[in-house]
C-alpha cells in the first residue's frame, strides 16, 4: 500500500471530539484489526503522512506512539514503522482489496456521510423522472411470474428496447447483440472477466472512471495510462501504448469522459475505430453518460465505425432515470455476446425482472426523459461553475461538453493534503490521483454536479473555507522548494 493509498484507506478519521492524534491512532487501528493493514506492513513515515494529512508531525508522532504502546506497532531506526507480527487483527478472512478501500463514492454508499456534504458520486435523484404510479407494470408483472422468472440475456423487449435507443446515438443494432447486465458496472466486468488474466494489460484513459480501475484492478490486470486532451485520449500515444504493452483490453469513454467531460469528435472517432481494427485488440467503450450533453448531441459510438474490430459498446439507464433500477447492457457481436452472457449466468443467473419490465416501460419515454435530464444537468453545471467562481476563482477548469463532473485544477498544493482538510471542513472530494491509472493528476480534483443548489451553495462554502486554510501552507511550501534548472 503507496502513502497515498494508506490516507485514502483512513477515510474520515478526523471527526470526532478526541485530541486529533488520538483520532488517527484509533483509524490506523481499525485497519490493523480489519485486516487491511497486515502484521509486517510498512506505514507511511511520520514526516510523509503529516504532509498528506495537512496535519502536525507531533500528531503522527503521538498517533504512532499510541499505537506502540499497544503492541500494535513496532519502529526500528532504517526499518520505519510497521505493523507487528502478535498485533491483534481479524479472523483471517479476505478482505475487500485495495482499490475498495480507497474508494470514497463506495465507502460513503456503505457509511454514510456522517454529517458531510458530498461532492463524491456522480449521481442523480430519480425523483421527476420516475413514474409514482407503476399500475402499469402489473400486467406484465402477473404474466412472468407465471414462469420461473430467469431470463438470463434480459427480457426479449427490452433487448428490443436498448438496440433502439442504441439506434438512436447512430448505431444500428439487432436484439441478438444486446446482452442486459446489472448496471454498468456488471458489463464492464464481464467484458474484463471475458479478456484479462492477472498480468495482463489494459489500456485506459488517464484520468479515467474509478469503478473500471477497481474492476480491472481486482482482475489483476496492469495499468497502461494514456493522456487526454480536449478531444479525448490522445490517439498519438494510443497505438504505441497498446502496442508497446501487447495491451489485452482498450477501455475508453469518448462522449463525455469521466471524470473531464471531454467529448471525442467523430473524426478522431472514425481513426480510433481504424486503429483498434488494425491492432486487433478488444475494446470496451462506456456510454454510460452519453445521454447527459450540455450542447449537441454527440457524434455515433465507435463501433458504428469499426470494421472488422470487436468493439462492445456498454450503456446505463443510470444517469438517464435512476442507479436503483440497476439496469445496463453491453452490445457486441453474437459470438461475444454468448460468452458473454455465458459469465453472466454464473455470476447471477439474470437481472432483475421487475426492473426489466419498468425499463421498456421507461425507454418508450427516452426522449422526454432526455430532454428533462439535460436540463437539469446545465442547470446544476451553471449554479457549481458561478459558486466556484465567485468564492474560489483560483480554480480553474475546461468546460465540460456533457457529463456530470467537473474536472477542477487546483492553482497549487496537493489533491490528496486538500481533500483532508476538506474533510475536517464537512466536506467530501475526490483528489484526481484516485482516478488516475498512472497515479498523477495530484493537482486536481473531481466535483460532480449533481447535489441541489443548496446543499451544493454550503458545500461550495465549505471548500472556500478549507482552502483558506489550507492554501498559504501549500504556498509557502511552494516557495521553499528548490529551484531545478
Amino acid at each position: 500500500m503507496t502513502d497515498t493509498d494508506f490516507v485514502h484507506a483512513l477515510g474520515n478519521w478526523a471527526q470526532g471530539r478526541e485530541p486529533a492524534y488520538l483520532r488517527l491512532a484509533a483509524s490506523v487501528r481499525t485497519l490493523i484489526e480489519r485486516g487491511d493493514l497486515a502484521p509486517g506492513s510498512r506505514l507511511p513515515a511520520e514526516r510523509a503522512l503529516a504532509r498528506l494529512l495537512a496535519v502536525s508531525r507531533t500528531t503522527v508522532v503521538a498517533a504512532y506512539e499510541t499505537l506502540r504502546q499497544e503492541a500494535r506497532l513496532a519502529s526500528r531506526q532504517g526499518s520505519g514503522t510497521r505493523v507487528r507480527e502478535t498485533a491483534s487483527s481479524g479472523p483471517g478472512l479476505a478482505t475487500e482489496g485495495p482499490s475498495f478501500r480507497q474508494n470514497p463514492v463506495y465507502k460513503a454508499l456503505i457509511e454514510g456521510g456522517a454529517g458531510t456534504i458530498e461532492f463524491l458520486g456522480a449521481h442523480l435523484s430519480g425523483a421527476g423522472v420516475l413514474p409514482t404510479d407503476l399500475g402499469f407494470v402489473k400486467g406484465e408483472l402477473a404474466k412472468l411470474t407465471r414462469g420461473h422468472g430467469y431470463v438470463p440475456a434480459g427480457l426479449p423487449e427490452l433487448r428490443r428496447a436498448v438496440a433502439r435507443h442504441l439506434e438512436g446515438w447512430g448505431l444500428p443494432t439487432a436484439e441478438e447483440e444486446v446482452l442486459i447486465t446489472s448496471g454498468a458496472q456488471q458489463a464492464i466486468g464481464l467484458a474484463g472477466a471475458l479478456f484479462l488474466r492477472p498480468g495482463d494489460a489494459v489500456v485506459l484513459e488517464d484520468p479515467t472512471y474509478l469503478g473500471a480501475m477497481d474492476v480491472f484492478g481486482n482482475l489483476g490486470a496492469r495499468f497502461v495510462p494514456v493522456g487526454v486532451d480536449k478531444q479525448g485520449v490522445r490517439l498519438d500515444l494510443l497505438r504505441e501504448a497498446a502496442a508497446s504493452a501487447s495491451a489485452r483490453l482498450l477501455y475508453l469513454m469518448p462522449t463525455f469522459q469521466n471524470p473531464t467531460g471531454v467529448l471525442m469528435p467523430e473524426r478522431a472517432r472514425r481513426e480510433l475505430a481504424r486503429l483498434c481494427d488494425d491492432l486487433r485488440v478488444p475494446v470496451v467503450e462506456d456510454h454510460t453518460l452519453s445521454d447527459l450533453s450540455l450542447g449537441p448531441d454527440p457524434p455515433p459510438p465507435i463501433a458504428a465505425f469499426s470494421r472488422g474490430g470487436l468493439v462492445m459498446t456498454v450503456g446505463s439507464l443510470s444517469k438517464l432515470f435512476w442507479g436503483g433500477l440497476r439496469i445496463g447492457w453491453i452490445r457486441a457481436p453474437e459470438p461475444v455476446l454468448a460468452r458473454l452472457l455465458r459469465l453472466k449466468i454464473t455470476m447471477d443467473l439474470g437481472s432483475s425482472l421487475v426492473s426489466e419490465v419498468l425499463a421498456v416501460k421507461l425507454l418508450s419515454g427516452a426522449e422526454s426523459a432526455k430532454r428533462a435530464r439535460r436540463r437539469e444537468v446545465k442547470e446544476r453545471y451553471e449554479c457549481l461553475a458561478a459558486l466556484l467562481k465567485r468564492r474560489l476563482p483560483s480554480w480553474s477548469w475546461l468546460p465540460p461538453c456533457g457529463g456530470l463532473s467537473l474536472w477542477v485544477r487546483l492553482p497549487h498544493g496537493n489533491a490528496n493534503a486538500f481533500a483532508q482538510v476538506a474533510l475536517r471542513h464537512g466536506v467530501s472530494v475526490v483528489p484526481g490521483t484516485l482516478a488516475s491509472p498512472g497515479g498523477g493528476c495530484e493537482g486536481h480534483l473531481r466535483l460532480p454536479f449533481v447535489l441541489d443548489p443548496g446543499a451544493m451553495r454550503e458545500g461550495v462554502e465549505r471548500l472556500a473555507r478549507a482552502w483558506n486554510a489550507y492554501s498559504p501552507a501549500a504556498r509557502r511550501e511552494r516557495a521553499s522548494l528548490p529551484v531545478l534548472v
